[in-house]
């Protein structure tokens, strides 16, 4: 061994403060090797090729020769295991003479990695590493990425949830006036513009809406004669008729006590309006039984479509789908009436 002031190093000196060694001599067997390094040395490792790959500096013919130029220029070796987990070993090589080669290597940024792997611990590095040390400094940082990730998703989900309640209706979960008119807004600049809303289908009149404003016929008896109580569990029955016979990028929204409003994209045929209407209609008119007592109750539907307005308006849309309600609500109910303009004109009648 090395002479220091004429103390020999022995290998146990060598291990204590070099747990990461490695001795290669000029035929590439391994002649020591440190405590730790042992841990990954695959079974029967004999010779440094048996264990390892040096990727950097590359090999142009012989890896134990361009060893020993790294050594003499000072220049970084590294060395990736061949057996899993392929964890890669970064250290600096020292010329011991007669060939041999003394090499003390690290984990460098995959520390955390070979801890984890290889059931490593403080006793497994030289006391003079930082190596637990940066590890406790890794995995405390890891747990307050962790834990603002977490803060930020709870922060997401509350923001959501006040989204979700500022645009909803509390009892049916229906979007509510305010949610209604946003829907309304954005179904109405698309109409505007052509495009096709969001969800939409595209083609002809993809840009076209219907706008259906609902009340219930025989509501207020319900109210009247079996309490608040069962009058919040036919609404919550209609809501989910409306939700059931209504697509996914329909827009159902609760703007009163009884009353409902539905924006559909895409539907500007009054057949299929008329069918979607006796479809709710007869849904709604089935009995609801509540506390051993039936209600029944109807509705009444005045729709308009955006195709029959040069220049759509939200106001006037309302207003004729409202009177178009009242026009089924006069002539007899349990109705829809479909509001209609003049060829042309941008103002609506009813027919």
């Amino acid at each position: 061994m090395a002479q220091i002031d004429s103390v020999s190093v022995t290998p146990a000196m060598l291990n204590a403060l070099l747990p990461m060694h490695l001795i290669v001599a000029p035929d590439g067997g391994i002649d020591s090797a440190g405590p730790t390094l042992r841990k990954i040395l695959r079974t029967g490792a004999v010779r440094m090729s048996d264990a390892f790959v040096l990727t950097r500096p590359v090999a142009q013919e012989d890896e134990h020769q361009t060893l020993l130029q790294a050594a003499q220029s000072a220049e970084r070796v590294f060395l990736r295991m061949i057996e899993p987990p392929h964890l890669t070993l970064r250290g600096h090589a020292v010329a011991l003479g007669s060939g041999r080669l003394l090499l003390n290597l690290g984990f460098g940024i995959g520390l955390a990695d070979a801890v984890r792997e290889l059931e490593l611990k403080d006793s497994d590095f030289a006391p003079a590493e930082l190596a637990i040390e940066l590890l406790f400094l890794h995995e405390a940082n890891r747990a307050v990425m962790g834990e603002l990730s977490r803060f930020n998703l709870r922060l997401e989900e509350a923001r959501e949830v006040a989204e979700t309640q500022a645009f909803s209706d509390p009892l049916t979960g229906l979007y509510n006036r305010r949610g209604l008119e946003l829907a309304l807004a954005m179904a109405l600049r698309a109409a505007n513009s052509g495009n096709p809303p969001v969800g939409g289908a595209a083609g002809a009149g993809a840009a076209g809406f219907a706008l259906a404003h609902l009340d219930l016929d025989r509501f207020k008896e319900v109210n009247d004669q079996h309490g608040h109580a069962a009058g919040d569990q036919v609404l919550c029955r209609v809501a989910r008729v409306l939700s059931s016979e209504t697509r996914n990028n329909d827009t159902v929204a609760r703007v009163g006590g009884d009353e409902f409003v539905l924006i559909l994209p895409g539907m500007t045929s009054a057949p299929a309006l008329e069918r979607l209407s006796e479809r709710i209609i007869a849904e709604i008119e089935r009995p609801i039984i509540v506390d051993n007592a039936e209600c029944g109750i109807s509705a009444s539907i005045g729709i308009t479509m955006s195709s029959l307005y040069e220049t759509p308006q939200a106001e006037q849309m309302l207003a004729d789908a409202d009177a178009a309600l009242y026009r089924s609500k006069n002539g007899g109910r349990a109705r829809a009436s479909l509001h209609q303009s003049d060829a042309g004109s941008g103002s609506a009648r009813d027919t």
